[in-house]
């Protein structure tokens, strides 16, 4: 039985590639670049983690989540993101149990 205290929080991880081809769909805009990105992203973990939680990096291919709006009929924006992030983390879970 897993706790609170268990939990992750699934964060939408990108390589330069795929960050650059969502760059070109994402309806909320992105940071300029590639290493603002990851800079951000970095920090945004740094901070979670001081407050006591966990994060576990979600590698995104862009492609699989087009796809995957187009199925749930959504626009590939952050929140379409995160819940896209959180279902892979679920697969993940579920194959290792």
């Amino acid at each position: 039985m897993s706790t609170e205290t268990d939990l992750k929080l699934s964060l939408c991880w990108y390589d330069k590639e795929q960050w650059e081809l969502l760059a070109q769909i994402d309806p909320d805009g992105v940071d300029d670049t590639y290493e603002e990105w990851r800079k951000s992203a970095n920090e945004a973990i740094s901070n979670i983690e001081a407050n006591g939680q966990s994060v576990e990096k979600i590698s995104i291919n862009v492609l699989e989540l087009q796809k995957w709006c187009r199925e749930k009929g959504v626009k590939p924006s952050s929140d379409a993101r995160a819940e896209f992030a959180a279902m892979l983390s679920r697969k993940r879970h579920e194959k290792q149990t």
